[in-house]
């Protein structure tokens, strides 16, 4: 039996969350960071501060860069 406790709810969502960013990127390049956070905010039903947390964390494992000052998410590259 598999166990769903907050911490594992927790990890599936901000998985999936890297998944459709990384979809996004991959197709783009880059995407911008508050029409991003608009869309998860519509498909998850998460507030605005908490998917900031979210991709934060996803920020700080090295999977993209959040560039706020110019609104963008952008893939890593590499050098």
């Amino acid at each position: 039996m598999v166990r769903r406790d907050g911490a594992e709810v927790r990890k599936e969502r901000i998985q999936e969350i890297a998944r459709l960013i990384h979809r996004s990127l991959h197709k783009n390049g880059e995407i911008p960071l508050s029409k991003t956070l608009a869309t998860l905010q519509y498909e998850f039903g998460l507030t605005r501060g908490k998917l900031q947390d979210y991709i934060g964390i996803l920020e700080g494992l090295g999977q993209f860069v959040i560039e706020k000052e110019e609104d963008k998410i952008k893939r890593m590259t590499d050098g």
